[in-house]
């Protein structure tokens, strides 16, 4: 686990730390991956030990969230991932993920479609 710093006091003004129950450790990272003053990547860990959980991604810039992507098995992979199309706040397609890495803004490809979502 990350140990929290003061988001004002952080250096790099395209990271955002936050410790949401005040344990001193990093629950949530925020973070701006092309530098335009708009976070477009959350990383949250859900159950504190230290790795991502769950990974969400605006990767067309227009601040929606296009993609999310969840570790299941806690193990700091994503073994699935939801691509929401049309930002109606459901998701269209689930994506292959299968242990893959996070998905980022950079890199929006790192996911196969696989199936439709109903």
């Amino acid at each position: 686990m990350s140990e929290c710093t003061d988001p004002t006091a952080h250096a790099d003004p395209t990271t955002e730390y936050v410790d949401r129950d005040g344990d001193g450790y990093t629950e949530t990272t925020l973070l701006d991956t092309d530098g335009d003053g708009a976070f477009d990547t959350v990383l949250v860990d859900v159950d504190a030990d230290g790795l991502t959980d769950v990974g969400a991604v605006d990767i067309d810039a227009d601040g929606r969230i296009d993609l999310v992507a969840v570790d299941i098995d806690h193990d700091g992979y994503a073994d699935v991932a939801f691509l929401d199309t049309d930002q109606d706040g459901l998701p269209d397609e689930v994506l292959g993920a299968a242990d893959g890495p996070f998905p980022s803004p950079t890199d929006d490809d790192t996911y196969p479609r696989t199936a439709a979502a109903s």
